[in-house]
């Protein structure tokens, strides 16, 4: 009797624990341990999205955060440089062998894919598989042509990092605790690539998607104890003498209670000089870069127009990072894509008849790997390809004096690619030439099917973000996708879409 009472008192304890932690009544989470996975207010409709995609798409996300997995390191250039980078190594190894390229006279670019894991980066290999392309992307050509690495992305305390600390090891040489930007352990400020490229007489250029101010480009300049103060990090951008600075994040350099649309630069940009400052200050940084002889600019048009010999250049091109690479509609944003600020930068770096330090980051990989949005991951890491082909042609021209690094800061959203088992009365089934008849249950994700991941049109947040009926959802995303989505499908997600927040 005692021992039924036992068991009767553990089941009850058990129960109340369950209900605790999983209760909506007391938590926004469902999962396991709450927010490990998916919360209710972000990941949930997207998660029962790619349930619903995955007999055709395959593709699976184990969370909507950071994960510990290797990423990939390619590189061409001097060997003596490249060979250091084969294998198995440490993010601090690309910082140390950069320092050593600039020491030694040798232009560095570094490409970094935030959040760009292997899986994120054979999405275009498969597709011009797929696609029955015989070139080869500019991963492989990097990748076959020098080093071949992979990464172990760790901060020094743990094994799952965060942009800020990976990007500082991937610039400084060494690892940090989790949120620092350019500084060690102890609170002190560590030399940086860029900043070395400058002391030797290098010219330099930051270029990305993201906000100038993110954990990842401000590691290359910035050195605070926390990414989150952006502000103050806008303040050391201007004290960091770079030549090219293009990005986002403009509401971050004008004083606060006043709008973009109050300034010149931004009177014209309609996708968003409403929005405010961010500031709690009357400091107004663009002014600041004005005094020391910045060009500023803030449109696709303004970069065109920009003289290839222009000295100093400030680009801010939204209020925050731009627009996803799906979604960068020229026409309707202004706002230049990736691809095209990189082309220039290098091209004003080339004017300048002097060594150079360049880095470079697809941004916006991370931003839609962690809202697990497959196509518009593509689409960004398809974009890295092209950045890669204008750096990989900007390496040929000087070879012997030029480093090319692509890397990754960390991998996000645990991507997976599995296959699936259909029914016995769906099986595969082929007359083989020796007479034999193959089956099969096991779908790989026929390429046919991988290529339908080409054809979406927009970023799955913008459908989540806007519609007011289960009618139109199903609409949107039957109208977006190369996917067939039910109805039944759509209620589902709807339902858990309320109260969506994005990813990034």
């Amino acid at each position: 009797m005692k021992k039924i009472s036992g068991y009767i008192l553990v089941f009850v304890l058990t129960a109340l624990i369950s209900y605790l932690i999983f209760s909506e009544n007391e938590t926004d989470y469902v999962g396991y341990k709450g927010s490990t996975y998916y919360s209710s207010n972000s990941k949930q409709a997207h998660m029962i999205l790619n349930r619903s995609l995955a007999e055709e798409s395959h593709i699976a996300w184990s969370t909507g955060n950071h994960t510990a997995s290797p990423v990939p390191t390619g590189a061409v250039g001097p060997k003596k440089y490249t060979d250091q980078l084969n294998g198995l190594i440490q993010n601090t190894d690309i910082a140390k062998v950069s320092h050593q390229a600039i020491k030694e006279g040798i232009n560095v670019i570094l490409v970094i894919g935030d959040g760009m894991g292997m899986n994120h980066m054979t999405m275009p290999i498969f597709m011009r598989i797929a696609e029955k392309i015989n070139e080869e992307t500019y991963f492989e050509k990097i990748l076959n042509e020098g080093s071949c690495g992979i990464t172990l992305t760790n901060p020094i305390n743990g094994l799952v990092t965060g942009s800020a600390t990976a990007a500082t090891a991937l610039a400084t040489g060494q690892k940090s605790f989790l949120e620092v930007v350019g500084v060690d352990t102890n609170g002190y400020s560590l030399k940086t690539s860029l900043e070395l490229a400058e002391e030797n007489g290098f010219s330099s250029a930051i270029i990305t998607d993201a906000g100038i101010t993110d954990g990842t480009p401000a590691a290359f300049y910035a050195h605070i104890y926390n990414r989150d103060l952006e502000n103050e990090i806008a303040e050391q951008l201007v004290d960091s003498k770079i030549d090219i600075i293009f990005g986002g994040g403009a509401k971050r350099f004008i004083p606060k209670d006043t709008r973009l649309s109050d300034y010149d630069y931004f009177k014209d940009r309609k996708l968003f000089n409403k929005d405010e400052s961010v500031r709690s200050d009357d400091k107004n940084l663009l002014y600041q870069f004005e005094d020391l002889g910045y060009d500023i600019i803030s449109s696709k048009s303004e970069l065109l127009n920009l003289s290839d010999n222009t000295e100093k250049v400030l680009g801010l091109f939204n209020s925050g990072g731009l627009s996803a690479a799906i979604d960068r509609d020229i026409e309707i944003t202004g706002e230049p894509s990736l691809t095209l600020l990189t082309e220039k930068a290098l091209k004003l770096l080339n004017n300048k008849n002097k060594n150079y330090f360049a880095l470079i980051e697809a941004g916006r990989i991370d931003w839609e790997a962690h809202d697990n949005d497959a196509g518009a991951v593509y689409r960004a890491v398809e974009e890295m390809n092209e950045i890669l082909k204008l750096c990989y042609d900007e390496y040929n021209k000087n070879k012997n004096n030029t480093l090319l690094i692509f890397t990754a800061d960390h991998e996000t959203g645990g991507l997976s690619i599995s296959y699936t088992k259909r029914s016995e009365s769906n099986k595969f089934i082929k007359k083989l030439k020796s007479g034999d008849e193959w089956f099969s249950k096991t779908d790989p994700l026929l390429f046919e099917n991988f290529i339908k991941l080409k054809n979406q049109k927009q970023a799955i947040h913008r459908g989540f973000g806007k519609v007011n009926s289960v009618t139109e959802l199903y609409e949107w995303l039957n109208e977006n996708l190369d996917y067939n989505i039910s109805l039944e499908d759509a209620e589902a997600i709807f339902n858990t879409r309320q109260g969506y927040v994005k990813g990034k």
